[in-house]
Formats: structure tokens, C-alpha cells, sequence
């Protein structure tokens, strides 16, 4: 309902990142009339293609962040560090320019929770959820803010590669830049 309320139709395609999904057919059949290009890394895969990776749950995890990486548009109703690290992956792969929703939970949960809503109202309380929430551009980390999300040695690199040197300090040199992890 997030993903049609935010303008998203039955033309797009959508990967859900998961691990085993408890009684999946009944639970995606919705999803999945909703977004007939539905796809998991079950269904992209081969069982043979997949075989090297079954029962090894970070393996697994390592293929769904790829295929999340390389997303046209990345949406996340959950917190954690895979979501969170995938965001500044993106982040700095695309140089601030990946599409990422972060929903506010505490709304969906709100709007979801009303049986009187109509189509109109909740289309457009998305509508406005998806402009606050998109995450484009180099965000700076809050004190309070995920490191996984905002790491700031790469930012650090990045700057000394432009040459970007905001506060009149000294740029970094190869030697810094490569114990940095740049």
C-alpha cells in the first residue's frame, strides 16, 4: 500500500530483500498482485546458482544487498545496520545521487491503523512522506546518528581525491588516505 500510495504501479518491479518468509505464497500474494514484477533472490536465481549459498545466512544477506546496491530506488521500513550501511554505500557509489525512502514508521503505523482513511488522503500522506523521506546528496551525520550510515572516513578520501579542503587544513595524503580504508 506504501509503494502504491507513493505513485509506484504495477509496472514497477520490486525485490524483496528477506530471508525465509514464514508461509510466503499467502503472505506475498498481495505484494505480488499489487506488483507483478515481484522478485526475490529465489526467483532471480537458479536453485543451482543459489545451492553455494543456501545455509549460509550472511551469504545469503550479501546477495540481497547487492541487488539493493545496484536499485534504481531503495526503500527501507526497517532499521538495523544492513539498511543503514546500504544507505552511504549507495550514498557514496552514486555520489549523493541514489534514490532512498526512509518512511516515517510512526505515521505508517498510524495511517495503517485507520480503517477510515480514504484512497485520497492516504495517496496523498504518502505522496508527501516519499519528498520528506528521500535521502539524496551528502548527508552530514548528526551527533545522534548511525555511524553505519554516515561513516565519515570515506567522505574523508573523497574530499582529498577532489582536493575539497573546507577548513584550511592540511589535504590528506596517499599514505593517510590508504590506512583510512580511501
Amino acid at each position: 500500500m506504501m509503494l502504491r500510495g507513493m505513485g509506484f504501479d504495477n509496472t514497477t518491479s520490486v525485490y524483496v530483500a528477506a530471508g525465509k518468509i514464514y508461509k510466503a505464497e499467502k503472505y506475498m500474494a498481495p505484494l505480488r498482485q499489487m506488483f507483478p514484477r515481484l522478485q526475490t533472490k529465489d526467483t532471480l536465481a537458479s536453485p543451482e546458482e543459489l545451492a553455494p549459498f543456501k545455509g549460509h545466512s550472511s551469504r545469503l544477506a550479501a546477495l540481497d544487498y547487492t541487488v539493493c546496491l545496484h536499485s534504481e530506488v531503495f526503500a527501507t521500513t526497517q532499521g538495523g545496520n544492513f539498511p543503514h550501511s546500504l544507505m552511504d554505500h549507495r550514498r557514496y557509489l552514486y555520489g549523493g545521487h541514489a534514490k532512498t525512502i526512509r518512511p516515517d514508521k510512526r505515521k505508517l503505523a498510524l495511517l495503517f491503523d485507520s480503517p477510515d482513511i480514504s484512497w485520497e488522503n492516504f495517496k496523498s500522506q504518502m505522496e508527501d512522506m516519499l519528498r520528506r523521506s528521500d535521502s539524496k546528496g551528502s548527508e552530514m551525520r548528526k551527533p545522534s546518528g548511525s555511524l553505519y550510515t554516515f561513516p565519515m572516513p570515506h567522505s574523508l578520501c573523497k574530499q582529498a581525491e577532489t582536493g575539497i579542503d573546507n577548513d584550511n587544513t592540511t589535504k590528506l595524503d596517499y599514505h593517510t588516505k590508504q590506512s583510512l580504508g580511501g
